[in-house]
């Protein structure tokens, strides 16, 4: 039996976050808030990318994956909202529907080849590209030239994220769905067992850190500066002596191969690792912290515990059907794939992409503060790309004051809580494979506070057990340096730069995020409770409180 979509809902503004819609055809959007990926205000130029570039690739990828859907990015008020909408009129959905669960089932099949065959030797060719251009010494016209060329492959960077996106994102969410239809009572989590332990680019850099660490441990005195020196000092620290300086090298050649990868996915005023290395240091920090453990020995016994799981599923059923069993074993792979490249897909596209595009526009902003048009070459994201082609083409008087506004607005809203969506709500996304693989990744609407438990804070399971420890409330990687081992790491939201804060923290708890989403997953490979998509977590917990995290029931309780 078929159902009617629910009515659309108009959602009124709160009165201090009025809408000026630019476009009064936004208003009738569902325009979610995305905090899992931008939980800060955005700067003009990066938000004008996203609605033009990352709406235009993303579109087209999604649509290639046999998808009939859209991405539209708004930035209002300066934060990052994104809608998710059919790309076809209504009266063609159910037919379109039907041939894009066909198609989803192909693109499982093949998202795997493809991008290790096929999109990562494309990704590697434009970052040769990029390498190979001179961003200080060619003539301004070439420059804006490679600018140019830049943001279109943002674009097609986002349409290959989206292609894979749909393989990656369901194939795990359909394993889950076969084990919980086998297994009659399987614990919510238990199915994730069977993904766990496979190589990724997020747990290869952890684990060079790791050995770069050791590195440092063989000298006490290199040691003891790296502790006790702010993480922005280090380096310059280093220079000191020849034992500091022989570690350096080994510093810079980890930044040159891993460092191109900042705290989030969208910002592009964010510098990354190679410009300001001090989340580096800061992990660093952690791993030689005298109870650090090697993350090796962790990660066999998660192997270990995959295997045997595998074989205790296979046992299970080994008297089904053969076309069950094949089923499974496809499912099976194909989701240990989709956690290995959901990792690999943000450190090539999203990590990387965000880096070389970054570059390109400082090279821009350094022409312009040479000219007086800017004060400072990061100003540079304070433009828009419109505005930035007139620059070049007539620089005139400078834009400062614009600047100054711009900045001056982003401060002003950023003390102002952005709701949750704006626009038009249509109800739930459709019970199709790659709906609930959407739904599994955001996580849904946060639970309702209790009224007669303020202590308790609802939320998702994301990695299961239970611990108790103390709550560090650490909103961007420049704060890591206060979580000691055994406590609760409470955030907003993780990107794969955040991996080494994992062995450290006895549990997570997120204001974002379901049981695909990066968080759940890394939480789940170092084998410690997490609970996510609680909405209010980083808003009500404090330093010091001790938190009870229940990664079983998705529930955390403030205990003192």
């Amino acid at each position: 039996m078929t159902h009617a979509p629910p009515e659309p809902v108009a959602i009124p503004a709160p009165p201090d976050f009025p809408i000026a819609w630019a476009d009064p055809e936004d208003q009738h959007m569902p325009l979610l808030r995305d905090r899992q990926h931008s939980p800060n205000p955005v700067t003009p130029l990066t938000g004008a990318l996203h609605e033009l570039h990352f709406s235009r690739g993303a579109s087209t990828g999604i649509q290639r994956a046999g998808q009939p859907l859209q991405f539209v990015v708004r930035r209002i008020n300066t934060y990052y909202y994104l809608a998710v909408m059919p790309s076809i009129p209504p009266e063609e959905l159910p037919a379109a529907e039907a041939a894009a669960e066909a198609g989803g089932k192909q693109i499982v099949a093949t998202f795997r080849d493809r991008w290790d065959n096929e999109w990562v030797p494309e990704v590697q060719g434009y970052y040769e590209r990029w390498e190979s251009f001179d961003l200080d010494g060619a003539p301004l016209p070439e420059l804006l030239e490679h600018l140019e060329w830049t943001f279109q492959t943002f674009e097609r960077f986002w349409d290959i994220h989206m292609e894979v996106t749909a393989g990656y994102m369901m194939a795990p969410s359909l394993f889950q769905d076969m084990y919980v239809d086998l297994f009659e009572g399987a614990a919510p989590l238990e199915a994730y067992r069977l993904l766990q332990g496979i190589e990724n680019m997020s747990l290869t850099t952890d684990r060079a850190l790791w050995a770069l660490s050791r590195k440092a441990a063989a000298s006490p005195a290199v040691t003891s500066l790296i502790l006790e020196t702010p993480a922005s000092a280090v380096p310059a620290a280093l220079e000191g002596s020849e034992e500091g300086r022989a570690f350096l090298g080994e510093f810079q050649a980890y930044l040159s191969e891993f460092g191109r990868r900042s705290d989030t996915v969208i910002e592009l005023a964010d510098p990354s690792w190679v410009e300001a290395p001090g989340p580096a240091i800061q992990n660093l920090k952690h791993y030689l912290r005298p109870d650090a453990q090697d993350p090796d020995v962790h990660w066999r016994q998660l192997i270990t515990e995959r295997e045997d799981a595998v074989a205790r599923a296979r046992e299970r059923i080994a008297t089904y059907p053969e076309p069950v069993r094949q089923q499974f074993e496809f499912l099976l792979e194909a989701g240990q794939q989709g956690h290995r490249v959901q990792e690999d897909h943000n450190w090539w596209l999203d990590q990387g992409g965000l880096h070389y595009v970054r570059r390109v526009c400082l090279a821009v902003g350094r022409r312009f503060t040479a000219s007086g048009v800017i004060d400072d070459a990061e100003d540079i994201f304070y433009l828009l790309p419109e505005e930035i082609r007139e620059l070049a083409k007539s620089p005139g008087e400078s834009r400062g004051s614009l600047v100054a506004e711009r900045k001056a607005e982003i401060e002003r809203w950023s003390k102002i809580a952005a709701p949750p969506m704006v626009g038009t709500d249509y109800g739930p996304p459709p019970d199709n494979p790659l709906g609930r693989a959407i739904s599994r990744f955001f996580g849904g609407p946060p639970p309702e506070p209790v009224a007669d438990e303020p202590n308790l804070i609802g939320g998702i399971a994301g990695s299961p057990g239970k611990v108790t420890g103390t709550a560090k409330v650490i909103i961007s990687l420049s704060e890591a340096g206060k979580l000691e081992q055994g406590d609760i790491l409470v955030t907003a939201t993780t990107s794969p730069p955040w991996t080494p804060l994992f062995a450290t923290a006895a549990g997570v708890v997120a204001d974002t995020g379901g049981v695909l989403s990066h968080c759940a997953i890394v939480a789940r490979e170092y084998g410690i409770p997490a609970v996510l998509g609680t909405g209010r977590a980083t808003a009500v917990i404090q330093d010091g409180q001790q938190l009870e995290v229940d990664g079983d029931s998705g529930e955390v309780r403030i205990i003192g």
